[in-house]
């Protein structure tokens, strides 16, 4: 059995195995103390201690029916009562895996009946995994009733109660989500306390920096939980006024908890700008710029950008400077630096901006996009297909970077590639009519009619207002003959233009292809009349003379 466990995590089916084994010696070592009358006190245990290992393997190996039975017969022998709890808390387990969630709960509500009130942290945690259930069954107001159990308490945890406020949030109740979040405050300063009693220990064992490492993570996750949960109480709604949820949370931060509680400030600042309303936006950040060196960095980095925005590009360009000088090594500022020099005209300055704020953070998107376009402005076509192909490789199908990459082909000459690309565009955007056009162009060029008439079709159909694709399907119509479709087309153009006197003469001319030659007169007629002073009009009468000599006589007359 102890080489069974040993072997459980690496190669479940040889420990799996090696179970099987023990509980067959063990059964032998049974049967010996039944026929020679020894104790069965420590060969009760042993025989548990297989049969619960033997169907820890079979869940190893995702034998889940094998586990459920084994579990069942050491629950059947009464002498294994006070490990009930532990029995029906993997049952459960199994039971999740095989998404049986109804029989889950049953097993880990009555794993709770078998634990006693001082075995707390297994009664939270088994609430815990209840209520994680519920969540994803859908059952929120379920799953609050066990998260509550638990953060009620004064041993809660910051992840169950995180999870309740989520579930608060979720439902829309504001106030509830507000407690769960202070409660979620009283955590952390506990938490933190007790970071700052451990950091003042001055050895420095092995045991001791693996302690430092797990409380520093522990701190991460707290601020992670505490930051995401104030993001989420921010962005409810109170009382239809956005700016009330960012200012409770401030107020409960400020003596808490200055770096979320700057964060979120800085973060009302960037919904200011969402909604346009730079004069607050630019106040909040102007309040930071005396802040120490990292706050100065970021402030001066959205500074700029919302100057930016505003066209203010000299103060966009100042700020930019000031970023850089806090921190050469911020992305987001040298790609602010490399836009102010773009809007100059520097396209070659900005272009190292970019490649080196790329080398900083090699998924920058902003950064490798405005790469691209510095390679376009100074001419290099494949260094630019070569920087938003790699943009694409980061952010799968954004429309931009795909149109971008399919126009950059299509200058070069190489239509088979552009049209790969327009069409992984279309893909994107099925339902946009100037992609289709383009596409439809692109086979045009390549002698492919078939092709160039079904997006030209498809593009019209989605915006059949646009001229250019019109006049292309009726120039199709009448190159096959179908002049009534063509008609249908010319006289559709003439409605968007009813003053453009070509399309008519179009309309006349198929009819007289069609040999409709007294409706082409009265459409020459009706030109005639309403566009006297055309100079296309003064050539009708030659035009005229062009129809049967029937019915020349017949106007004549």
């Amino acid at each position: 059995m102890e080489e069974s466990a040993q072997l459980i995590d690496n190669d479940p089916f040889l420990a799996l195995e090696k179970a099987k084994e023990a509980v067959k010696k063990d059964t032998t070592l049974t049967k010996h103390r039944e026929d020679n009358s020894l104790s069965m006190q420590q060969g009760n245990d042993l025989t548990f201690a297989t049969q619960f290992h033997l169907a820890v393997a079979y869940e190893k190996n995702d034998m889940l029916h094998e586990a459920i039975g084994t579990y069942s017969f050491l629950l059947k022998q009464k002498r294994y009562e006070a490990c009930t709890g532990r029995i029906r808390i993997n049952m459960g387990n199994v039971y999740y895996a095989q998404q049986n969630h109804t029989q889950a709960i049953k097993m880990y509500r009555m794993a709770l009946d078998h634990t006693t009130r001082e075995q707390k942290a297994l009664r939270f945690r088994i609430h815990r995994t209840i209520g994680n259930i519920f969540v994803e069954i859908g059952k929120l107001r379920d799953a609050i009733l066990d998260y509550e159990a638990v953060s009620m308490n004064a041993d809660a945890d910051m992840e169950t109660c995180f999870n309740l406020l989520l579930c608060y949030a979720q439902i829309g109740d504001v106030e509830k989500t507000k407690q769960t979040f202070l409660r979620m405050l009283s955590i952390a300063k506990a938490v933190q306390s007790n970071v700052a009693t451990n950091q003042e220990i001055g050895n420095e064992s092995a045991a001791e920096l693996r302690l430092h490492q797990e409380l520093g993570q522990a701190q991460k996750d707290l601020f992670s939980f505490l930051l995401t949960a104030a993001r989420l109480v921010c962005s409810m709604d109170h009382d239809d006024d956005w700016k009330t949820g960012y200012q409770w949370v401030q107020d409960q931060m400020n003596d808490k908890n200055d770096e979320i509680a700057h964060q979120i400030e800085m973060e009302q600042a960037l919904q200011y700008l969402r909604k346009s309303d730079f004069t607050s936006a630019i106040k909040i950040l102007k309040s930071y710029e005396s802040k120490d060196v990292d706050m100065k960095a970021m402030v001066a980095i959205n500074l700029s950008f919302v100057y930016f925005l505003e066209g203010n590009h000299s103060v966009a360009d100042e700020y930019a400077d000031i970023a850089l000088a806090s921190n050469r090594f911020n992305p987001n500022a040298l790609v602010n630096k490399g836009n102010s020099l773009f809007v100059k005209e520097h396209f070659a300055e900005a272009k190292e901006l970019y490649l080196e704020a790329i080398g900083v953070d090699s998924a920058n998107f902003e950064a490798i996009y405005n790469l691209g376009l510095a390679n376009v402005r100074l001419g290099l076509i494949s260094e630019a297909v070569q920087a938003f192909e790699k943009l694409h490789s980061v952010t799968t199908n954004d429309p931009r970077v795909l149109y971008h990459v399919a126009n950059l082909y299509e200058q070069s000459d190489n239509m088979p590639s552009a049209i790969k690309w327009f069409n992984v565009l279309a893909a994107c955007l099925p339902t946009d009519p100037g992609v289709l056009h383009r596409i439809g162009n692109l086979y045009s060029e390549q002698d492919d009619d078939t092709q160039s008439f079904h997006y030209h079709l498809e593009s019209h159909r989605l915006y059949p207002s646009n001229l250019d694709v019109i006049g292309w399907l009726a120039i199709w119509f009448v190159k096959h003959e179908m002049y009534e479709k063509s008609i249908h087309f010319f006289k559709l153009a003439s409605q968007i233009q009813p003053n453009e006197v070509k399309w008519c003469f179009m309309i006349a001319s198929c009819y007289r292809k069609m040999g409709k030659s007294m409706a082409a007169f009265d459409i020459y007629e009706q030109v005639r009349k309403t566009h006297p002073e055309d100079i296309e009009c003064k050539f009708l009468p030659r035009t005229i003379t062009l129809l049967p000599t029937e019915l020349m006589i017949r106007i004549c007359t």
